[in-house]
């Protein structure tokens, strides 16, 4: 292993392998070093849904995911989708318009999205069948296309990124955990201790997922505003199904609002993947006593049950007997949801790189700290996501 570096890398998901090839192109020696296997953790179990319109809240968070989403779109044109992990076709989000308050919501959504040049289309039940031939629309329903959207088979986007910083001369060690940091006289980074020895470096990075906070600590004594974690872990439990029938697949993202936030999305395999916000609500302890004795139980039995259920809701020809398995990922949360990019306060050298939507923003976020960490220039994109605001 390299012991002297011009920066490391800590933590081997979509963010750490995405930064360590764009600073493998403009540094010589990069050192990304993981504590277990790259991408064993919540990127590869994660839904990976490639999309800038569920943002439509907050503008500003909304035209960086929009321009991921190019990046997404950018990267498989020059390089091969089935190399980048992209699978486009859009996204499909639909409500009945009996639910009102679903429909004014989805109404509002396209309102934004357009305003903002983002393209989106109002379709009718019979535009949607005709996009979905297996899914099982209800009469009154309305839905919103976003065409530029899809979703990425995050073990192959970030085999890509390894593949393309070890061609650069870049090091990434598994199963190589940081464990200190020493300064210089000036308060900079002067090195990265690890499991494998000292690494001398002026630049660490921390791209470590719910571990950042921990690492964190150990670089700087500045407490955070709040007594929450810098990163927590936010859980999400997910079906797979098994490769299904011709006649009961999908094509792309589908989002049916109106039940309890369900959304599923093909698989490479021609399976089926699904999860629900009602379903990873319950995972936090936000469920009815008599759904469930626990979290645990929940995940295993009832979460699992509903999701299968609403599945053959959408899809008539689902066979609820075939084949699946349940997972639950632990995702990557910043205290304030919004993502953590740029340098740690009161440490010269020390960067932290976090967010809740890692597979979406990874291609954009890695290019823009590269670019920062090299020339020193702060990107107007990241002015709301400096770690500062969460220090006192």
């Amino acid at each position: 292993m390299l012991e002297l570096a011009d920066a490391v890398i800590i933590g081997g998901g979509v963010l750490g392998l995405g930064l360590a090839e764009a600073l493998s192109r403009r540094l010589s020696r990069v050192l990304l070093v993981e504590a277990a296997r790259c991408g064993g953790r919540a990127t590869s179990g994660g839904f990976s849904w490639v999309n800038a319109s569920s943002k439509w809240q907050d503008e500003t968070y909304h035209r960086v995911n929009a321009e991921a989403c190019r990046m997404h779109l950018a990267l498989a044109a020059e390089h091969d989708a089935a190399r980048t992990g992209w699978n486009g076709g859009g996204s499909l989000k639909w409500v009945r318009q009996s639910d009102r308050e679903g429909a004014e919501a989805l109404d509002r959504c396209i309102e934004a999205l357009q305003g903002w040049d983002y393209p989106v289309a109002r379709l009718s039940r019979g535009e949607m069948q005709a996009l979905e031939p297996y899914v099982r629309f209800d009469d009154d329903a309305i839905g919103m296309f976003a065409p530029s959207e899809g979703w990425i088979s995050a073990p192959r986007l970030m085999r890509f990124y390894g593949e393309r910083a070890r061609e650069r001369k870049a090091e990434i060690a598994e199963y190589t955990q940081a464990t200190g940091f020493s300064l210089d006289h000036r308060g900079g980074v002067a090195s990265v201790e690890t499991s494998a020895g000292r690494v001398s470096t002026r630049i660490a990075v921390l791209c470590a997922g719910t571990e950042t906070w921990a690492l964190a600590a150990l670089l700087t004594s500045k407490p955070l505003r709040k007594s929450d974690p810098l990163v927590g872990g936010s859980p999400g439990l997910l079906i797979e199904a098994e490769s299904l029938p011709a006649e009961a697949r999908l094509h792309r993202v589908c989002y049916p609002v109106s039940e309890g936030g369900f959304h599923l999305r093909p698989t490479l395999d021609g399976g089926l993947l699904m999860g629900a916000d009602d379903t990873d609500a319950a995972l936090t302890g936000e469920v009815a006593p008599d759904r469930a004795a626990s979290a645990a139980d929940y995940a295993d039995a009832s979460g699992a049950a509903l999701l299968m259920e609403r599945a053959a809701a959408v899809l008539p020809n689902f066979d609820r007997r075939i084949p699946a398995s349940a997972r639950t990922c632990i995702r990557p949360m910043p205290s304030d949801g919004l993502p953590l990019v740029g340098e740690l306060p009161g440490v010269t050298g020390a960067y932290l790189l976090a967010s809740h939507s890692a597979v979406t923003l990874g291609p954009l976020l890695s290019q823009l700290l590269a670019d920062e960490i090299v020339t020193g220039r702060n990107s107007p994109w990241l002015a709301t996501y400096r770690p500062a605001r969460l220090f006192r």
